[in-house]
């Protein structure tokens, strides 16, 4: 339980690193009704206020000059075209933080950006990033990629959006997985093989409408202005070095 509690904390800390916002305009701008479904496929009661553009992960390298001289890297890039995300394992059992239980971790930098393609609705008090999240199942239940269960919104910290439909916003955070791996010699398997993963971002108070009557709107997937679905996979090293 403190192993959840810890993560949860750290979870919840990183997507607040950076976020800028954008207001460049983009002219292919989507239908919201077309472009919003539910988790069941059939349209959300409410227009959707934004779509997902990119999740690009990315490892930043630190060069010794004077002063030190950062390169940033980008790797792996989710969009809704392409939701394939592999991730280079550095060096072998780079990501296990107990050699006995085989215990791993992993929290990776990434960038994000949406795009506004519906006016924010009267009454908005702000909008939570939600990350670190998953679904699966014959029930498609939504757990978090890191054990225990997902924070409840008022748990989440909200952020403003002030941008004009066509308008884009960017902002850096972490994903992160937790788990138990095993030993496939000469590689580590992490277990993390194209699963369903997800960003979302939830409009606050659109949020609460749709959880009551005559809505009773269950999944978070379901609430969500915009979800980016994506399928990440883990390539293993089996260099040490």
């Amino acid at each position: 339980m403190k192993h959840y509690t810890t993560l949860k904390l750290l979870a919840l800390a990183s997507v607040f690193v950076t976020a800028m916002a954008f207001s460049c305009q983009d002219h292919h701008i989507p239908d919201p009704v077309t472009n919003c479904n539910r988790v069941d496929g059939t349209p959300r009661a409410l227009n959707c206020e934004f779509e997902f553009v990119k999740a690009e992960f990315y490892t930043v390298d630190r060069y010794p000059d004077n002063p030190p001289r950062y390169d940033t890297i980008v790797y792996a890039t989710a969009t809704p075209a392409s939701p394939k995300v592999s991730i280079e394992e550095p060096r072998y059992a780079a990501w296990i933080v107990s050699s006995v239980s085989l215990l791993y971790y992993i929290d990776l930098p990434v960038r994000v950006t949406i795009r506004r393609i519906a006016p924010k609705p009267a009454g908005t008090t702000g909008y939570l990033l939600r990350k670190d999240f998953a679904a699966g199942g014959p029930s498609n239940v939504e757990y978090p990629t890191y054990g225990g269960s997902l924070p409840p919104d008022e748990d989440l910290t909200p952020v403003n959006i002030n941008i004009p439909v066509g308008g884009t916003f960017t902002y850096n955070t972490g994903y992160i997985w937790y788990g138990a791996a095993s030993d496939k010699p000469p590689y580590i398997n992490y277990g993390i093989d194209g699963g369903n993963n997800y960003f979302l971002v939830q409009n606050i108070e659109t949020s609460k409408l749709l959880r009551q009557a005559p809505y009773n709107y269950q999944f978070y997937r379901d609430m969500a202005e915009a979800k980016l679905l994506f399928h990440p996979y883990i390539i293993p090293s089996d260099d040490p070095f």
